[in-house]
């Protein structure tokens, strides 16, 4: 098939971060076409001009990729790169996730004015900044004694506000958005997801484009990472099965493990030497106190059931209760990208 010669128009926010990521997807097209022309229209989202305030006072997340949403429907844009936790997992309709890149760190880090590696060294009382209901529920599951504050604004602007200003004396940061902007030195204590378990999507990047656009789907194709897509669709299904939105403290993490020994004895006939996926659910109260888990292991056919079963046992156990006093309480509202 011919190659269209029609240049590529990327959209993108305007943040450090949001610029490396869109650059990197560039690079990884022009190196599948050296004749690709690439242009970006980098573009300031609702939710990066009401920095100030709970998110979902702003009108949630969603702020983040309606303004780049608009210019892939409008025709301004060919292609869009986001971090795939700030898509609302119900799609816009008329859009479709042309790629889902391969997946980098899924894990939080600690960073801190006095570089405490782990949640144990933080002295009682301390000062921890974060504006995402995930984060704050389970870090006063594990540590109570801590004054969560909101925190919000860029990669840079929260680096500035901890190590500089010292507003606050801590905050969590993904892994993945600290090396993706250029600040991979402050990601230096990661914090085991059994800990602070991530959000969906986290660690992945999101390719969208128009659902007709089959010049631009053909063309950003070769970037989907055929496992990442596996598991963060399961993600936002699970997420969708709860209603999850920006008020939730709910954290979702499916992987591929090696069901070696005992988890190979326990699989079926049929299903043995093939690929399987552990889902781990966390659905907890503002507060922290009250927290629901789900830890199940498929095979590969079989991931669609263990979501449906994971959201219908979390359901039984209370947890449309949890999510709903996020909605009520006046929690931290969660942030895209943090």
């Amino acid at each position: 098939m011919r190659r269209s010669r029609r240049p590529l128009i990327i959209a993108s926010r305007t943040s450090n971060l949001a610029r490396a990521q869109a650059q990197m997807v560039a690079q990884q097209l022009a190196a599948l076409d050296r004749t690709l022309k690439i242009e970006f229209r980098w573009i300031e989202s609702e939710g990066d001009q009401k920095a100030d305030g709970p998110l979902a006072d702003a009108g949630g997340k969603g702020l983040f990729v309606r303004a780049i949403e608009q210019a892939i429907l409008s025709g301004q844009a060919d292609l869009a790169v986001h971090s795939l936790k700030d898509l609302p997992v119900t799609m816009t309709p008329g859009l479709t996730l042309a790629a889902i890149g391969r997946r980098a760190d899924v894990r939080d880090c600690l960073v801190s004015s006095a570089g405490w590696s782990t949640l144990d060294q933080i002295p009682p009382g301390a000062r921890l900044g974060t504006a995402s209901p995930r984060r704050a529920a389970q870090l006063l599951n594990r540590r109570p004694d801590l004054q969560i504050q909101l925190l919000r604004g860029n990669v840079e602007t929260r680096l500035r506000k901890v190590l500089e200003e010292k507003t606050v004396e801590a905050t969590l940061m993904a892994v993945a958005g600290l090396v993706r902007s250029g600040h991979a030195e402050h990601a230096a204590h990661p914090l085991d997801p059994a800990v602070i378990l991530p959000p969906a999507g986290q660690g992945c990047l999101a390719l969208q484009c128009a659902l007709d656009d089959h010049v631009t789907l053909r063309r950003t194709m070769p970037l989907n990472d055929p496992l990442a897509g596996t598991v963060v669709h399961a993600e936002r299904q699970f997420v969708a099965g709860l209603g999850g939105d920006c008020h939730a403290a709910l954290a979702v993490l499916v992987e591929a493990v090696d069901v070696a020994g005992t988890d190979r004895a326990s699989a079926s006939r049929q299903d043995r030497g093939t690929p399987h996926y552990r889902l781990r659910g966390r659905v907890l109260s503002p507060d922290g106190r009250r927290v629901l888990e789900v830890d199940e292991i498929a095979a590969i056919r079989h991931v669609g059931k263990m979501v449906k079963r994971a959201v219908a046992d979390l359901k039984e156990r209370g947890a449309l209760d949890l999510l709903a006093t996020g909605k009520s309480a006046a929690a931290p509202a969660a942030h895209p990208s943090l």
